[in-house]
């Protein structure tokens, strides 16, 4: 609180100018406005890099929240609407009666659970401090969701090998359906002084979901193929599943980091 106790306007209501008022037990207080700063930008890490700007007036957690995980959730929900997001998120914005777009519930669903999986208060290298991608859920829902899932791929022949444990315990079926996704860093194009900051995490969308013969949770195990030659270290699977009427809906997701196969 600073020594106001009026304005040039009188005392005041909410904000206005370089002043916010209000009334507390029927005293009335003006105080003046504190704006808010924006010190995790791209343009102040360059300042940074460039030994023009203080370590203390810049945030490392604000520019890593932004550029390495809401930028980069919000870039994979639009590049991926038709074959992925509005399937699953739409389907449960729908079921909650949500007033929320399928992008905003997969953004709000997992922003705090990948900033919690890094240190967000040092720079952003990838091998080092990137967000977990196992925990991030491609899927929520009502749906009894899987167990033991794990993947491998054969960099020589592209195949990705999925196993899962069939067993059911409360309202999944045999006959659920099995997706599969997969997600493929790096999470952005480049880093560093001279970096994009971009996002480039690609999503190979769902498998599993109009094939001929759909696999179901009852059938433990899915292949499908990939460009050959990519880093085993580089994929995240994710496993989930849709009853087959659409009644009950979708499941929540497992993720997995994919291993060297086969």
């Amino acid at each position: 609180m600073g020594k106001y106790i009026g304005s040039p306007w009188g005392f005041i209501r909410g904000k206005i100018g370089d002043a916010v008022g209000g009334a507390w037990k029927g005293v009335d207080w003006v105080r003046v406005r504190v704006l808010p700063t924006q010190r995790g930008t791209l343009a102040n890490y360059r300042l940074l890099k460039d030994g023009l700007l203080p370590l203390e007036r810049f945030s490392y957690p604000q520019m890593n929240i932004r550029r390495a995980v809401t930028q980069v959730l919000g870039y994979i929900a639009r590049m991926n609407m038709s074959n992925w997001i509005n399937l699953p998120w739409q389907a449960l914005v729908d079921k909650r009666s949500w007033t929320v777009t399928a992008t905003n519930a997969f953004v709000k669903r997992n922003a705090a659970t990948l900033l919690s999986s890094m240190d967000r208060t040092i720079e952003f290298d990838e091998a080092a401090n990137a967000p977990d991608l196992a925990q991030m859920l491609v899927s929520d829902g009502d749906l009894e969701a899987g167990y033991g899932f794990s993947a491998s791929y054969d960099p020589l022949t592209g195949q990705v090998a999925t196993v899962w444990d069939p067993v059911v315990y409360t309202n999944g079926s045999p006959d659920d359906l099995a997706m599969l996704l997969i997600a493929k860093k790096p999470i952005l194009e480049s880093v560093g002084r001279n970096g994009t900051w971009y996002p480039e995490l690609f999503i190979y969308g769902i498998h599993g979901l109009h094939p001929a013969l759909p696999k179901t949770r009852i059938d433990a195990a899915m292949t499908t193929s990939l460009p050959l030659g990519l880093d085993p270290a580089d994929l995240t699977a994710y496993l989930f599943f849709r009853d087959s009427a659409l009644i009950i809906g979708y499941s929540k997701s497992l993720g997995f980091q994919v291993v060297a196969g086969p």
